[in-house]
């Protein structure tokens, strides 16, 4: 079940709005002088391929365009923290400019989720003290009551859930500041304060993105409200110049607590070696197994020309970031917009009077259907800094899913690619279906297919196991039909485990051998082997040295992931296994603030019966309200963090 959106014009705030929010909130000089931690969670169960190397050396997207937004708006104490880089960081202990934090945001995708859970109980050891807690990202979009009644008492939890961009979180942070904030200097507590009247009184109902308890509800019947589908933001040029998240950045260390300053602007590039930028978002596939289109309410919208290369610019002359992945869902979405971008790009000089794209890396995701139509370009995008393209090939059988990919395509664009010097990254999947063998010349196999790719010029490669995602037309089948665990060994399935790594989700009867499958087919394209062709074959291609490169990563990557997932393939196969049988009841039902009927959320549930149910006639309406309800993320990533493949330096 997808994630229903907004039609027509209500889809996107007016030109301007976003802008406004701004300097609304300059205006209100109590909200700008509360002290606000943004933390990411980290759940370092995740650290294996493809993921290991870029977790620790890219500081996200989402919490540092956050961290800008809010210093645009008059927030003078903010600071952010990335729990990969500050592992033990307490709430509880944090102190921001001489006093404890008033507001903590928490940011988090579906497999770093039980981190941020504990970071929410944490804050709530501070008690009546205790920060307004905000939560947001992936995984608030798609199950946002899972951060609500985390404790054995009732009350442990986030306060508000951001379903939405950074608008929604501007125009809540506007709502709660008509509420008791107009001092310079407010009192702890206050923000919460503030929040629990705006609540009260019905205001935040008319923000758009919002899922939060219903104050009147009881701990035997919990309930939540959901303010409805957030609009979007068109102009992304309305977003602030990325700066200031950089500057607010908690440097590394292992204390529980918070350093005096932020990391110095002159180390951050040291630390980030990638930064993550925004210059599209969207996707015109409709893949079932991918939440992707949806999630951006089936729009397509990108930053202007001048404004990406300015923003690539600003960075690498600030803080001295050399490499820039574009957190795109299908940057050759669109010829056009590929044209005018990279035009940019090639165009823009440094301050030194050095071409932008002789001194960066650009990196992006397309589909191999599009690049192929737009070959013809490829030379102007590597002289705009374009040095490598992850393709989501999934399947050069095309049996898994079909988006105009072939062996034939392949074979022509990555030896296209190699010529131009662009690096053809790889990103497949296994399924329940695919063999691990297939005939000489039959790309139908998992190890086929990764001989196949290194053989034809693939710099890198990732394979994840086809998982259902919540927010996907394929979840509810695969639930309905027995596929997806439980529970393995007596032990729930954790959301670490939701990675594409590990199955949690299968129709084989032996899962455990499947899940060996995936460490076979990298084993296949990292391998000592590979290393000494790439050795022997150093003068016939000018990708010699990021192939050599990419081989060390991976087979380091390997003897990390290899541990992990055999220990999970033994527990699969000593069992027992308990699926998810069928539809479940919502652990917190949600209602519309509008309608107040029971409404779903990118996961089909029961209906809970103490919930009023609306007549024939209001369930129409009902229909109608829930195809205008979607959200989008604080936390890009996807902030394609989980399709990212190992990005070196």
């Amino acid at each position: 079940m997808e994630l229903p959106k907004r039609d027509g014009p209500e889809t996107f705030l007016p030109d301007g709005a976003f802008t406004q929010a701004l300097s609304d909130l300059r205006n209100c000089p109590g909200l700008g002088s509360l002290r606000v931690a943004i933390v990411y969670a980290f759940d370092f169960r995740t650290r294996m391929l493809p993921y290991w190397y870029c977790d620790k050396r890219m500081a996200p997207c989402s919490v540092r365009t956050i961290g800008d937004t809010l210093h645009a708006s008059g927030f003078k104490h903010i600071r952010i923290i990335l729990q990969q880089w500050n592992p033990r960081f307490q709430p509880s202990q944090a102190i921001l400019e001489g006093q404890p934090i008033d507001v903590l945001m928490v940011s988090a995708m579906q497999v770093h989720a039980e981190p941020a859970y504990n970071l929410i109980r944490n804050a709530h050891r501070l008690g009546e003290r205790r920060p307004l807690i905000l939560a947001g990202g992936p995984k608030a979009i798609y199950e946002p009551t899972d951060f609500l009644e985390l404790g054995d008492q009732p009350g442990i939890g986030a306060d508000c859930v951001v379903t939405g961009e950074a608008y929604v979180l501007l125009d809540l942070l506007k709502t709660i500041a008509k509420h008791g904030l107009e001092e310079a200097h407010p009192e702890p507590g206050s923000a919460r304060t503030a929040f629990n009247i705006a609540r009260d009184c019905g205001d935040l109902d008319n923000v758009p993105g919002l899922v939060y308890m219903d104050p009147k509800c009881t701990r035997q019947q919990p309930r939540a409200i959901n303010t409805g589908v957030q609009r979007l933001l068109q102009d992304l040029d309305e977003l602030p110049m990325p700066d200031a998240g950089y500057r607010l950045l908690e440097a590394p260390h292992r204390r529980s607590t918070l350093a005096a300053q932020p990391c110095p602007a002159e180390k951050v590039g040291k630390i980030s070696l990638i930064s993550s930028v925004i210059s599209t978002h969207g996707c015109k596939f409709n893949c079932g197994y991918c939440p992707i289109p949806a999630v951006n309410q089936r729009t397509w919208r990108h930053k202007s020309p001048k404004r990406l290369a300015d923003e690539i610019k600003h960075i690498h002359e600030n803080f001295g970031i050399v490499e820039f992945f574009s957190t795109d869902d299908n940057f050759f979405n669109s010829r056009d917009t590929v044209v005018a971008l990279m035009t940019a790009m090639s165009e823009t000089k440094l301050s030194d009077g050095t071409p932008l794209g002789e001194r960066v890396r650009f990196y992006t995701e397309a589909t191999e259907f599009d690049v192929c139509k737009n070959i013809d370009i490829l030379p102007l995008c590597k002289s705009g800094g374009m040095s490598a393209i992850w393709f989501g090939i999934e399947d050069l059988s095309a049996e898994l899913i079909n988006k105009g990919q072939s062996g034939l395509k392949t074979e022509a664009l990555f030896a296209r690619l190699n010529e131009i010097g662009i690096e053809p990254m790889a990103m497949m999947m296994h399924s329940d279906d695919q063999p691990l063998h297939a005939p000489k010349g039959d790309l139908r196999g998992l190890l086929n297919q990764a001989r196949f790719l290194f053989d034809n010029g693939a710099v890198s490669y990732q394979c994840t196991n086809l998982s259902p995602a919540v927010g996907t037309r394929s979840f509810e089948e695969m639930a309905e039909e027995g596929l997806i665990y439980l529970e393995v060994g007596g032990e729930s399935v954790p959301q670490a485990f939701l990675d594409g790594n590990h199955v949690v989700a299968s129709k084989t009867i032996a899962p455990w051998a499947h899940q060996m499958h995936v460490l076979r087919a990298y084993s296949t394209f990292y391998n000592p082997i590979n290393t000494m062709r790439v050795i022997w074959n150093w003068r016939k291609s000018s990708m010699s040295a990021k192939k050599l490169l990419f081989q060390i990563i991976g087979q380091i990557g390997i003897a990390m992931t290899a541990p992990k997932l055999w220990l999970w393939s033994r527990k699969l196969k000593r069992g027992p296994i308990q699926p998810w049988h069928g539809l479940l009841p919502a652990r917190i039902p949600m209602i519309d603030a509008h309608t107040k009927c029971e409404i779903q959320w990118a996961i089909q549930n029961r209906p809970t019966e103490y919930i009023p149910q609306a007549s024939t006639e209001t369930g129409t309406q009902v229909s109608s309200a829930l195809a205008a309800t979607a959200v989008l993320s604080t936390n890009r990533l996807h902030e394609s963090d989980l399709s990212l493949s190992i990005l070196p330096s």
